[in-house]
């Protein structure tokens, strides 16, 4: 039986060669060696801020393969699988099981808006094509599909599916899953902003997109907040870094992260064109931000 997920786990920028042309494998592997070193609980290759949808099919098969065989069961590996058509989204998921992943996380992205039936039998058929679990990914502000708690726990009476990244921003979502699924659905936090809250309503693990800049302080987070149920303590963290979290959402997880890491002297490079590293000010905004946490002169110990 596959262990269950639970923390946090890094939804890992897709590391490039410096024109943003390639995958760069050897900087990659340094990265998921910096996460694992930090104490993430898991990892997630071409979540949203791995800019799941500027990378060709192959290219997410290949990284995928390069970030399970690096890892080597250090820590869990997820696989983003999702695509436009069901086949497609069925064949990369298949591959990533094949390949070693340990689950596979699955958004809806279309360009049709897509009815509460065809969205219930598209993760119908990619959960029935593999064996290890499936992760929905409910995230409405980036895809423009809102799974709502009930068409949630539907899904969740198909075997795999036991997971639930929401990033509705909604709170009342988790518990509402949580009681109406029974406790089948396990909740992770999407939201940066509401992170704390989402703990405090029973999500379990966060796959965070904040991790890449401060992977410390999210373990942190998480092992106090829902490690220890010491809510005073991880209240007081979570003020600390709400400004960045908050950051993060408002201005993007992709340019955020790269510019980040630029800044702390992480080789990732910049994000895939058309999208670009953040501007002049926004810029000097993060790095105060992140100063304030000393978390620039510490970059590879943050």
């Amino acid at each position: 039986m596959a262990k269950k997920f639970r923390g946090v786990y890094n939804f890992a920028v897709t590391p490039l060669k410096d024109d943003g042309s390639q995958v760069s494998e050897a900087a990659l592997r340094d990265y998921l060696d910096y996460q694992i070193s930090c104490g993430v609980h898991g990892v997630c290759i071409f979540g949203s801020t791995g800019a799941i949808g500027s990378f060709t099919a192959d290219e997410r098969i290949a990284t995928v393969k390069a970030a399970v065989n690096h890892v080597n069961g250090r820590i869990p590996v997820i696989a983003g699988t999702g695509s436009m058509s069901t086949d497609e989204a069925v064949r990369l998921s298949k591959t990533a099981e094949d390949d070693g992943a340990d689950g596979v996380l699955v958004v809806p992205i279309t360009y049709w808006p897509l009815k509460d039936d065809e969205l219930y039998e598209h993760y119908k058929a990619i959960a029935n094509s593999i064996k290890i679990p499936l992760v929905v990914y409910n995230n409405p502000w980036v895809t423009g599909v809102d799974m709502k708690p009930e068409l949630l726990v539907r899904m969740s009476e198909i075997d795999n599916i036991r997971y639930v990244k929401e990033s509705s921003g909604n709170l009342a979502r988790i518990t509402a899953i949580r009681t109406l699924s029974n406790g089948s659905l396990t909740v992770f936090d999407g939201w940066e902003p509401t992170t704390l809250q989402s703990f405090m309503a029973g999500s379990e693990g966060w796959f965070s997109g904040g991790s890449n800049v401060c992977p410390k302080l999210c373990v942190e987070l998480f092992t106090l907040a829902v490690e220890k149920r010491d809510v005073l303590a991880a209240r007081a963290l979570f003020d600390r870094m709400y400004p960045l979290m908050d950051f993060i959402a408002t201005r993007s997880h992709v340019r955020v992260a790269h510019t980040a890491l630029k800044l702390q002297g992480h080789r990732v490079g910049p994000p895939r064109r058309p999208l670009s590293m953040l501007g002049a000010a926004d810029t000097a905004e993060l790095s105060r931000i992140l100063e304030s946490l000393d978390l620039l002169m510490a970059s590879k110990a943050a």
